[in-house]
C-alpha cells in the first residue's frame, strides 16, 4: 500500500513538473512573440512616421511601403492615426486616413470582429468608429445579431451615429438596453443637427436619461435652432427638465424675448430662480433690472449672489447696485450688493 502511494505521488510530481515545464516554455514563447511584435511595430514607426506626415500634411506621394504587412504594423499605424486624430482637426487629413483605413485596414478589423476574445472585438469596434471605416457597416450589422455585450452594443450605436444616423434613431427607440446620461451625450454629440433635433420632436417617448442627455447636448452644441425646442420644455411639470432647459438656454446665450422667463422669477424652486438670474446676463439691464432687483432680495443666498453678479456685469451695474443700497430695506440684499460692488471695484 505504501509503495503504491509513493509511486502515485511520484507520478503526480512528474506530471506537475512536465506541466510546469510546458507552461514555462509557453510563457517564454509568448514573451518572445511580444518582443518581436513590439520590435516590428517600433521599426515601422521609426522608418515611416515621417513618410506618413509628408503624405497626410504635405501632399506627399503615397507609397505602398506604408501598407501594413501584419498586425504589428497595423498597431503602428493605429498609433500614428490616433495621435493625429486626437490632436489635430483637419478635414483633408481625416479624409486620407478614412480612405486608407477603408482600403487597407478593414480586412484586419473584419477578422477581429469574429474573434472569441472580447478585448479584440472591442478594439475593432473602436477602430471602425475612430478611423471611419464605413465599408464595414454591413458587417457591424451582422455582428449585432450575434451574442454581444452591452459595451459592444454601445460601440455599435456609436458607429451607427457616425455612418447611418437614421438607423441610430431606430436602434435607440427599440433597444432594451439603457445607458447613462453621459453615455447618451457621447452619442448625441456626434449627430448632425437635422437628426439630433428629432429627439425633441418625440421628446415624451424617450426615457429620462435620453431626455436629460438631449437637453444637455443641445447646450453643448449651442445651435440657435434649439432655442425654441428648449423654450417649449419650460412648460413641463418635471422640475429637472425645466432647470436643464433653462441651463441650456443660458449656455446658448441668445435671448430674443424675456416674457417666457418672467414668470419664473417667482418660481417656488430656488434652482429655477438662480437660472433666471443667470439668463438675464444675456438681456440688456434696462429690461431686466426690476426682476433682478426682486431676485437680489431673494431668500436664497445663491440667487441673491447671482442677481448681484448679473447686475454688476452691466456697464451701469455698479451705479444701480449703489442706488439699490440706498433705497432697499432688505439688510441681506444690501450686504450682498455691497460685497459685489467691493469685489467688482477690486477687480478693476
Amino acid at each position: 500500500m505504501i509503495e503504491l502511494s509513493i509511486s502515485f505521488l511520484l507520478t503526480v510530481i512528474v506530471v506537475l513538473l512536465v506541466m510546469l515545464f510546458l507552461f514555462t516554455i509557453y510563457l517564454l514563447l509568448q514573451h518572445e512573440r511580444e518582443i518581436r511584435f513590439a520590435k516590428t511595430r517600433d521599426t515601422y514607426l521609426q522608418n515611416y512616421s515621417q513618410h506618413w506626415y509628408n503624405y497626410l500634411f504635405n501632399d506627399g506621394n503615397f507609397s505602398m511601403v506604408l501598407v501594413p504587412r501584419g498586425r504589428a504594423q497595423v498597431a503602428a499605424i493605429e498609433i500614428i492615426f490616433s495621435s493625429y486624430l486626437k490632436n489635430i482637426t483637419n478635414e483633408k487629413v481625416e479624409h486620407k486616413i478614412k480612405e486608407f483605413s477603408n482600403h487597407y485596414l478593414k480586412k484586419f478589423y473584419d477578422k477581429d470582429l469574429a474573434s472569441k476574445r472580447w478585448s479584440i472585438r472591442m478594439n475593432a469596434l473602436y477602430r471602425i468608429a475612430d478611423l471611419q471605416i464605413d465599408e464595414l457597416l454591413d458587417i457591424c450589422q451582422q455582428f449585432e445579431k450575434t451574442k454581444i455585450s452591452e459595451e459592444e452594443y454601445f460601440q455599435l450605436l456609436k458607429i451607427y451615429s457616425i455612418f447611418r444616423q437614421e438607423l441610430f434613431i431606430e436602434k435607440i427607440k427599440e433597444s432594451s438596453i439603457h445607458y447613462s446620461e453621459s453615455e447618451y451625450r457621447r452619442l448625441f454629440v456626434l449627430l448632425d443637427d437635422s437628426v439630433f433635433i428629432r429627439l425633441f420632436e418625440d421628446f415624451n417617448s424617450w426615457t429620462k436619461n435620453i431626455q436629460f442627455a438631449a437637453i444637455d447636448t443641445a447646450a453643448v452644441k449651442r445651435n440657435m435652432q434649439y432655442i425654441e425646442k428648449l423654450k417649449q420644455l419650460l412648460t413641463y411639470e418635471e422640475p429637472e427638465i425645466k432647470i436643464r432647459a433653462l441651463k441650456g438656454l443660458y449656455e446658448i446665450g441668445v435671448i430674443d424675448e424675456i416674457d417666457p422667463y418672467v414668470p419664473f422669477v417667482a418660481s417656488d424652486m430656488w434652482e429655477v430662480r438662480l437660472m433666471i438670474a443667470k439668463i438675464f446676463k444675456h438681456v440688456p439691464l434696462e429690461y431686466t433690472y426690476a426682476y433682478l432687483e426682486q431676485l437680489l432680495e431673494d431668500d436664497n443666498w445663491w440667487v441673491r449672489s447671482q442677481a448681484a453678479k448679473t447686475i454688476a456685469e452691466n456697464r451701469e451695474g455698479i451705479a444701480k447696485l449703489q442706488q439699490f443700497m440706498e433705497s432697499s430695506n432688505d439688510q441681506y440684499a444690501i450686504e450682498m450688493a455691497q460685497e459685489t460692488v467691493v469685489r467688482r471695484q477690486g477687480i478693476k
